[in-house]
């Protein structure tokens, strides 16, 4: 409770709101990321990506990161992953194949969009995808199903490791009025406050970017939030996907979590992956 009575004064006393009126997506763009390299002058690209352990004033974070990324605790959930990758499947065909059918895309161009669903796709349908369309069995009840979500996270890893320091481009075309749409409501979802604790993403993420509330809660500037995903959080011990630290962020608000996959993880992962473009992959990786 002392933890929570600090956020809101500090929120009371020092929220720095951007412009949420309705503006095309470049736009958005140029003004999201001019925000935080106004705000940390000193950091690049590629230390955005590495989230709070790229801001200066967590150096000590950073050195225990850098500790534990030596011997990542991710590697076996990798190997895990790969080794999913390269089995064949039972009609002879394998991921490479849905990779070179087009039915897996490039890491850096996800989220994408796809018109004739009018749907937004992240790797993790598309793998799904994948095993329907070979006969194999899908990643299923991510929700409910943690050994599941984990090998899905795991293969995901694998593959966004194949694309590792690339820069991100997610393939959308917001002249289609649908995918105009839906950026908007991730836009939103982004921007609103909910919960008991009445918190937006961009509170702890604008607000108190680069500050340290103690007790071991420094907090990430937005900008490069997508990039390290799926990752493995210490108090987790294993690979997880983002949706899944989606769910548990609305949890610590104490707000309705969403179903993983679903439109409103998938539009806030298109509105937050396009604030990131341009800016290196880093998944899979060490978090806090």
């Amino acid at each position: 409770m002392k933890l929570i009575s600090m956020l809101l004064a500090m929120l009371g006393l020092t929220a720095v709101l951007m412009p949420v009126a309705s503006a095309d997506p470049q736009s958005d763009l140029k003004e999201f990321q001019g925000y935080f390299r106004n705000k940390f002058p000193t950091v690049s690209d590629a230390e955005f990506s590495n989230g709070l352990y790229g801001l200066p004033m967590f150096k000590e974070y950073r050195e225990n990161w850098e500790a534990n990324n030596e011997l990542p605790g991710y590697e076996l959930g990798l190997d895990n992953g790969k080794a999913f990758w390269n089995k064949k499947f039972a009609n002879g065909e394998s991921f490479e194949n849905c990779v070179k059918k087009g039915i897996i895309h490039p890491a850096t161009n996800y989220p994408r969009w796809d018109k004739a669903k009018k749907q937004v796709r992240n790797v993790e349908l598309d793998i799904n995808a994948c095993l329907k369309a070979n006969g194999e069995n899908e990643f299923a009840d991510l929700d409910k199903d943690g050994k599941a979500r984990g090998a899905l996270a795991e293969v995901t890893a694998y593959y966004y490791s194949r694309f590792r320091g690339q820069k991100i481009k997610p393939d959308v075309d917001f002249n289609d009025p649908d995918a105009l749409a839906a950026y908007e409501r991730g836009k939103k979802f982004w921007w609103t406050r909910r919960g008991q604790l009445n918190f937006a993403c961009d509170n702890c993420h604008i607000d108190l970017a680069g500050k340290n509330m103690g007790g071991n809660q420094p907090f990430s500037a937005a900008l490069g939030h997508t990039t390290a995903w799926p990752a493995q959080r210490l108090a987790w011990g294993k690979l997880e996907t983002l949706h899944w630290r989606y769910a548990t962020c609305n949890s610590q608000v104490r707000a309705k979590s969403f179903k993983q996959n679903g439109d409103e993880y998938l539009t806030l992962q298109l509105y937050e992956t396009f604030m990131s473009s341009g800016l290196p992959l880093t998944a899979p990786a060490m978090r806090n």
